[in-house]
Parts: C-alpha cells; structure tokens; sequence
C-alpha cells in the first residue's frame, strides 16, 4: 500500500467467525478484503473474531495477507445470538481489545455490545462502527424459526440497535450505514452513509451492450431464501411480453433445513407456472473467476430482495457491465439510481419486475445507458472508496483529540 501507515493500534472486532488453518487466518472474501485494505493503513493491527481450528470453505473463504495483524480470538460461536451463551469470554476479550486498541472499528452486530462500548469509554478508544443490514426489517419480512424463536430474535435486534446508538454517543463513536435507510435509524451528528463493496479496479469488465444473443440470460444471484423475494422473479418471468427467447440462471444455494419448505413452495410455483424447462439451477458459485463468468455471459441481473443493506452484488454486477433489477428496499436506493444506472421497483411486485424485464430486453438505448452508467457508479463503489471511508471517520476523532 502507497499509504503512510498511522502509528497507531487498530482492532478490527466482529462477530463474523473465521478459521486458524496452515499458519493463516480465514475469513469470507467480502470480509477479508476489507479487513486487509483497512490494516495496511495501520502499523500495528489486531483482529478479534470466534476463531476455528479446522479448514476454511475454500469455495468463499480468504486468507488474510497482511502479515502484521495478531489475533485477540474471541470464544467460538456463529452468530451474535448464539455468542450470547459466552458472556464470560467475551467480556474477558472486551476488556483486553479496549486496553490493546487506540481504535476499534466493529462490523455488525456484536454481543453484549454496550459492555464493548463502555470498556471503551474507559480506556479513551476511538471507535467507528459498520452497521451492514437492517435486522429488524429482514425479521418482519417472513417467519423464519417460529413465533417465539422470531419475537425473542427481534428484541434481540432491537436492544442491539439501542446499544448500539447509547454507546456511540458514550465515546463519542462514528457510525458508517449501508445505504440511507440506516442512516435514517441511526441519524446522528457522527453518521456517514456509505455503500460498502469488495469488488477492486482490476476486476471491472466493459462492454457496450448486452442481450445480442437469441436467448437473453437472466441472472439471480444470492441465497434462496424467502427474503430474497425469488417467487415473485419466478412469477415476473411468467408475465413478460417480449417475443425473445429467455432463460432464467439461478446462482445460489439454499442452506440450511429450516429454508427447505421454502424451496419446495418455489418448485410448485415454477411447476405451476410452466416455465421449469427454463430456469438454470447453478448452486452455490463463489467470488471470483466462475461467478465472473456469469455475470459476463448474462444479460440482465435482477434482485427482488425484500430487505437489504446495499447488496454487494449490485456493484459487481455494473462492475461488469451488467444492466440491473432491483426492489427499492432497505439501501438498495442509495447505491442505485432508478432509471440512470439500474431500475426499481416496489418489492413483492411481480408485474413491475416483468414490465423492468421487458423494458430492457426490448430497448437498446435504454440498456446501453444503463450500462454506461452503472459502469461509471460501481467505480466511484469499489473496496478502496468504502475502507477511505471508514479510515476517514477513525482519522476525524483523531483530528478532535489533537484539536
């Protein structure tokens, strides 16, 4: 990196596990790169995560390369509900992170928040906290475990956001929010609205237009879960009116038993919408050269997500001159412009996702422009813009304390 490092110690603290493997730590590439980018600023780093002692998924996990960062693990859980159970450990880790750090940048949600944040008023640390989707929204989406697993979830995800809000105000802490909805929730004094992204300059992909094949491709990219919104994509490519011949392509899994049910109400929809022999399942497709592949070979991506941050995909996809569907939800409106580089619509909407669908199969000028657009955005969106961002907002409390 060209940048002078700051003499100073950086914790960077998540709840996002990783794994200890063949002398390296691992996370999941849309963590790691960022983790990477905002260290090398940094003469001395740390990073707090659970930590595994077993092999990484090499399908979407990254090895950290800078070689300067120590780990301060926290105890091993997979999620911040579940870290619930680790009171003792966390508090411990709390407690040494606040004493090691001059700044401490969190990710996401963290259990016990509140107890990091006042361990951190105590010990003078800067602190800048990344609040990456709206929990709260994405829970009254649809059930998900139960009436009551769901209502103790949500007060969960309500207490977090409180927290989370008191104790930035204690340390006088920065908040960087996915898009302007969380701006809005978490609106303060120290609020910056951003779009987070892992996508680098050397991975863009130009072209000037799509759909000049006899088949237009239609990509989805994302987990099958009923928050995603794929039935009423499956129910939009039913409705279209074009005279081309289309196929949908499916890149995605659907992980986990309790989202079974929900795979098989889509495989009746499809059945009863006749349009099986068309849609391409593909599976789970990691970051890099196979998911490139399809974003390049496709015509049109659509994401009809019912609740969002400022999904990663939408960057990559104009990344690689992809014009773009999306429901304008959650951030999705502060990374996409409607009509200058991609289009919204109202979630839950099948009809204006198929008439979108139509609008760019059938216009030429309009989908150019979409993708010259999109093209000139995702520039201004990549890794290196989002980590200037959060370095800028542990730089501007430096700024205060020297002023």
């Amino acid at each position: 990196m060209s940048r002078p490092a700051r003499d100073e110690t950086l914790v960077i603290l998540s709840s996002m596990y990783g794994y200890r493997y063949d002398g390296g730590i691992h996370v999941h590439l849309s963590f790691g790169r960022v983790i990477d980018n905002l260290a090398w600023r940094y003469r001395r780093a740390y990073l707090s995560i659970p930590i595994a002692n077993e092999n990484p998924d090499e399908r979407r996990d990254y090895r950290i390369q800078a070689e300067h960062i120590e780990v301060i693990p926290l105890p091993f859980f997979t999620s911040s509900v579940a870290g619930l159970k680790k009171f003792a450990g966390l508090i411990r880790a709390y407690r040494h992170i606040c004493r090691t750090g001059d700044a401490i940048w969190i990710r996401g949600m963290l259990p016990y928040v509140i107890v990091l944040y006042w361990f951190a008023f105590v010990h003078r640390c800067k602190v800048s906290h990344w609040i990456i989707g709206n929990p709260v929204a994405l829970l009254r989406s649809h059930r998900r475990a139960g009436r009551i697993k769901d209502m103790f979830s949500l007060l969960y995800a309500y207490q977090d956001r409180l927290f989370t809000k008191l104790g930035s105000r204690l340390v006088r802490g920065w908040l960087v929010c996915n898009g302007g909805e969380l701006g809005e929730i978490f609106k303060s004094p120290r609020t910056v609205v951003t779009v987070s992204s892992t996508v680098t300059e050397d991975e863009f992909f130009e072209r000037e237009d799509t759909c000049q094949g006899q088949t237009c491709r239609i990509l989805f990219i994302g987990f099958i879960r009923p928050e995603k919104g794929v039935e009423y994509l499956f129910e939009a490519v039913g409705k279209l009116q074009t005279q081309k011949q289309w196929e949908l392509v499916i890149v995605g899994s659907c992980e986990g038993e309790k989202f079974r049910d929900y795979q098989a109400r889509l495989d009746q929809l499809i059945e009863r919408l006749g349009v099986g022999d068309r849609i391409s399942w593909e599976g789970y497709v990691p970051y890099g050269p196979r998911m490139f592949r399809y974003l390049r070979e496709c015509d049109v991506l659509v994401l009809p997500t019912l609740s969002e941050g400022t999904p990663r995909v939408l960057i990559e996809a104009r990344a690689n001159s992809l014009p773009i569907i999306a429901t304008n939800v959650g951030g999705i409106p502060t990374s996409v412009t409607d009509g200058v580089d991609g289009l919204l619509v109202p979630p839950r909407d099948a009809g204006a996702i198929a008439r979108a669908l139509d609008r760019i199969l059938s216009d030429g000028e309009l989908r150019r422009s979409l993708i010259r657009n999109g093209l000139r955005s995702a520039k201004v969106m990549v890794v290196d813009r989002f980590v200037d961002v959060v370095a800028g907002t542990l730089q501007s409390r430096q700024e205060e304390r020297s002023g």
